[in-house]
């Protein structure tokens, strides 16, 4: 009786400091049934970033300033295949293993399997919200097929030394993932990069880390596609390579994920969205996409709305793993 009350207060504790005020008596203290599940996938992604972190300055490329934590897997501010804006503190948020376990919960929730196969799209942008569903895909023996890009936001996988493919290619090497994306592209304006600083602000210096970056992907065996000649074309030939899905992952806030109705994308939600009625048009992206197609989608971008469901926004220090409550049911 007493140890169940210790653990009652510890769990109030933890949500107290996530800015979630609960009762003790509507609190219960049982685990979700998977969360050893979960719990190995945080570590698997706790893993990626030490291993990430490694060969970042193994690279001789310093961690970003903003990285209190030095997980290692977030970037700096502003570098030449920097794309767009976003915000420090949910690049450094996403990088907790809790998301790797907040993505268990979220495939449980959507009716898995091993064995299951499913869809992802991953930028640059989020690559702690893209490692987490990676990981989570490990823990529970499902087939990932997914596409990634190279291009991204302030803070995200923008080192031009050290991209987010080339992450990847880290953690595929040392045996922690089994799977490496079957498409990458450039990302960013077309899918191609126009749209990198170096580019927009004619920058000979960053122009030629852009050229010497994609001159590395391509030694290091990650070509990328260099034809893309239409939005549509684009979409066609990721939905081919992904093929038939039980759900569908979009992590982060690319064109090919949001698509480019206005509006429409801020409708659906965050985290697990079930099929619904969604009108599909040519500027359609896979969100919108898959839900019309029946296909439950799993979207990983607005940091603060999946902190909701029990990780800490931007925490002193990282929680322990299997501490959050995230691991537990029944509190929200």
């Amino acid at each position: 009786m007493i140890g169940a009350l210790i653990a009652k207060l510890i769990l109030i504790l933890t949500l107290a400091l996530a800015g979630i005020a609960v009762p003790l008596k509507q609190l219960p203290i049982e685990r979700l049934p998977y969360a050893d599940e979960m719990e190995e996938a945080a570590r698997i992604q706790q893993r990626a970033g030490e291993l990430i972190k490694a060969e970042k300055l193994r690279r001789g490329i310093e961690l970003a300033e903003e990285d209190v934590w030095e997980i290692g897997i977030m970037g700096p501010h502003f570098t030449a295949i920097t794309t767009t804006s976003g915000g420090a503190a949910e690049k450094r948020t996403c990088q907790l293993p809790d998301f790797a376990a907040l993505c268990v919960k979220y495939f449980h929730e959507a009716g898995l399997k091993p064995g299951d196969r499913v869809g992802a799209n991953f930028s640059g942008s989020y690559p702690g919200l893209n490692l987490a569903a990676i990981c989570a895909a490990e823990a529970m023996g499902l087939e990932l097929v997914y596409s990634s890009s190279v291009g991204s936001s302030t803070y995200g996988a923008n080192c031009p030394g050290y991209t987010f493919p080339e992450m990847l290619k880290t953690l595929y090497d040392a045996g922690l993932i089994s799977r490496m994306p079957g498409m990458i592209t450039l990302g960013g304006g077309g899918d191609m990069g126009w749209n990198m600083a170096g580019y927009e602000l004619e920058d000979d210096e960053w122009i030629a880390e852009i050229e010497d970056m994609k001159a590395r992907l391509l030694e290091e065996g990650l070509a990328y596609e260099t034809n893309i000649e239409s939005y549509s074309q684009d979409i066609a030939i990721h939905e081919a390579l992904y093929g038939d899905v039980k759900a569908f992952v979009n992590a982060g806030g690319n064109g090919l994920g949001l698509g480019h109705n206005d509006g429409v994308i801020l409708e659906v939600g965050s985290g697990l969205l079930e099929p619904q009625a969604v009108e599909v048009n040519e500027h359609s992206g896979f969100v919108e996409r898959y839900l019309a197609k029946g296909i439950p989608v799993i979207h990983l971008l607005n940091v603060h709305a999946l902190c909701e469901e029990g990780i800490p926004f931007d925490p002193v220090r990282p929680p322990e793993i299997g501490t959050s409550p995230v691991y537990y049911g029944g509190w929200r």
